[in-house]
């Protein structure tokens, strides 16, 4: 069995419905959404609006899981629909069966003298509007940041490890404003994480953040009794690792987390 059968098999378990790739992927609705005014306002750096992706077919009985994706610096801007044809959605519209709700917010581009980037505290605006709004399962809530979303992934899991079942960033490192630079607050940073099962991947070739700071990461994880964290270094991968993104057993990995089943640290 294939890794795209596999995913499929698993959908069919966990949900109760069945579909080819192919209906899954041309019944796959993109939607803009936005934020209301007073919400958009009290955001630092965040697009008002922002994508919600949902599977075609016939409505589930059950609440989907949530898959929010955190973009990198390149996909800064005012236009929501850039992101339409980027990773990860253009790899479920062509490759991967979905079974979750997609949410791709964007990061507004800098200004003079305003740098902006992932903001922990825009993110929980998101959220907050997305429970009011958006009906998905609560105990299955997943979150995958490249590059600079790698970073908002670490910064927004840090600061509400509540929300999600699993995290899985990918391309970045530690740091506070950017992924290059360690954070002061690492040690918190690990202490909050260490419950929250995680999947790094980085290419072991990335000049533009070095791996070993997601090695550094998953060493400091461990060593505050993180039981389910896993590192995945690509090898002769740089940077430019979005086509990891289609990896169905990525997202097979997710699924088999929740809440109920999540490792606490004594």
């Amino acid at each position: 069995m294939n890794s795209l059968s596999r995913t499929l098999y698993l959908i069919t378990f966990l949900f109760g419905f069945s579909a080819s790739a192919a209906d899954v992927s041309k019944a796959m609705q993109i939607e803009v959404r936005e934020l209301p005014g007073a919400i958009s306002k009290s955001t630092k750096s965040l697009n008002s609006q922002f994508l919600l992706a949902t599977p075609g077919g016939p409505a589930s009985a059950k609440p989907l899981p949530l898959l929010i994706f955190l973009h990198g610096a390149g996909q800064r801007g005012t236009d929501i629909e850039m992101l339409r044809g980027q990773p990860p959605l253009k790899y479920f519209s062509t490759q991967i069966a979905q079974p979750f709700l997609i949410v791709l917010p964007q990061v507004l581009p800098n200004a003079p003298g305003t740098p902006h980037t992932w903001e922990a505290a825009d993110l929980e605006l998101l959220f907050s509007h997305l429970e009011k709004t958006v009906r998905f399962d609560k105990t299955r809530v997943y979150l995958i940041g490249y590059s600079m979303g790698g970073y908002g992934t670490w910064a927004w899991a840090s600061a509400h490890p509540e929300h999600f079942a699993a995290i899985a960033p990918h391309a970045c490192g530690i740091g506070h404003g950017g992924p290059k630079e360690v954070t002061p607050d690492l040690d918190q940073w690990v202490k909050k994480l260490a419950p929250l099962p995680a999947r790094i991947v980085h290419g072991d070739q990335d000049k533009v953040v070095p791996a070993e700071y997601s090695e550094r990461m998953f060493k400091l994880l461990k060593a505050a009794g993180a039981r389910d964290v896993e590192l995945k270094l690509l090898p002769g991968q740089g940077h430019g690792i979005t086509p990891a993104l289609a990896d169905a057993e990525l997202y097979e990995w997710l699924l088999k987390h929740s809440h109920k089943a999540k490792a606490t640290i004594p």
